[in-house]
């Protein structure tokens, strides 16, 4: 029996999603896997449906020198007592930190080492300096890594033009299992969007108020799911048809994605993003930027609406546009690209596929 270890310094978002879809091992092979996690202690509500039996935590109160520290600590702790035979790291800190601690106690333990940055930290808008020292620090830690799984073709790509071996990187796709829910029939008026998401700078949540702000039309009404979690504070200002709601359980978003008309996911980069898929998959259709790997997902006038990122003004002008006919039209046909290319039985068996195959 194989033990895996999926490590995370913050789960909030898509990651958690990632990380709940890939916590049951293929049908066939149930028996002959174990998995534990380490994730913050204040999340673990994030990985609802897994047996808290399983679940490690350490204290994080916001990301500094100390709740990093206690990070890299209990993670050492584990490796030692668990002895897992894959540590699965999610996302940047988390793949920094735990490739550091897993070569410190190679002495001792050395499981397989699995990295998925969910985008890596050199694909963010920033400086080139920042840039440079990000894939600096990404082409050393490579060289203790085993596989580095790439969620989106765009993002393996210019990992190798950044210098990361080809040979080391795995494209799996996000997927979502299959939804046999019936897409729900919107009336007429008004027409309701969805942002769901973290209000990061990230994630263009600032894009989408100045958008919905520039929009003269009294049938539109935008609800706004999520919170700030690597920023500390973010406006969310009070405006006609705009409301605001905090992170609720996967069964409240299904219902407000039945609720909706069409999802807004105005991103300035991803990895690839979970929430344009699950509303795919209930009907809805998407209005997205152009960053990164979202045309991989998105297609304009096929799937929803595609427009360049952090433009504003562009996204107001498909907002003015938009109507429910069409909007039913391109759901429809996202619900069934998302059946036939982003399903979770393929994102697993890939997964798993890595676990078992052999180190470098």
């Amino acid at each position: 029996m194989k033990k895996i270890l999926h490590v995370a310094e913050t789960i909030k978002g898509g990651v958690a999603t990632v990380i709940r879809t890939i916590s049951a091992p293929p049908e066939a092979e149930v028996e002959n896997y174990e998995l534990v996690y380490l994730i913050p202690f204040d999340q673990k509500k994030e990985l609802h449906g897994i047996d808290e039996k399983q679940i490690r935590t350490f204290d994080r109160t916001k990301r500094d020198v100390r709740s990093l520290l206690r990070f890299a600590w209990q993670l050492a702790r584990l490796i030692l007592k668990e002895k897992p035979d894959v540590v699965h790291l999610h996302s940047t800190f988390s793949g920094v930190i735990g490739r550091c601690v897993c070569v410190l106690l190679r002495p001792w333990r050395s499981p397989k080492i699995v990295y998925c940055p969910h985008a890596f930290s050199f694909l963010m808008e920033s400086s080139p300096a920042k840039q440079k020292v990000y894939s600096l620090i990404e082409r050393l830690l490579q060289k203790v890594t085993d596989v580095i799984i790439c969620v989106s073709q765009y993002e393996l790509d210019k990992a190798a033009r950044f210098g990361i071996e080809r040979r080391r990187m795995k494209l799996i796709y996000n997927g979502i299992p299959y939804k046999d829910d019936e897409p729900n029939t919107p009336g007429q008026a008004p027409i309701h969007l969805l942002f769901v998401g973290r209000l990061d700078y990230q994630k263009g949540f600032d894009v989408l108020l100045k958008a919905f702000a520039g929009v003269q039309r009294t049938d539109l009404k935008l609800t706004v799911v999520g919170s700030a979690v690597n920023e500390d504070t973010v406006d969310c200002p009070v405006m006609d048809g705009v409301e605001y709601v905090p992170w609720v359980t996967p069964a409240e978003v299904n219902a407000l994605y039945q609720a909706a008309d069409a999802l807004i996911v105005p991103s300035r980069w991803e990895g690839f993003a979970m929430v344009p898929l699950e509303g795919m998959a209930m009907g809805l259709p998407v209005i997205a930027s152009n960053c990164t790997s979202l045309p991989e997902l998105v297609t304009h006038g096929v799937t929803g609406f595609v427009f360049p990122s952090g433009d504003h003004q562009a996204l107001t002008d498909v907002l003015v546009n938009i109507e429910k006919p069409r909007l039913q039209l391109l759901g429809a046909q996202g619900r069934q690209m998302v059946r036939e290319r982003f399903s979770a039985t393929l994102m697993i068996k890939q997964t798993y596929d890595v676990y078992s195959a052999p180190s470098y």
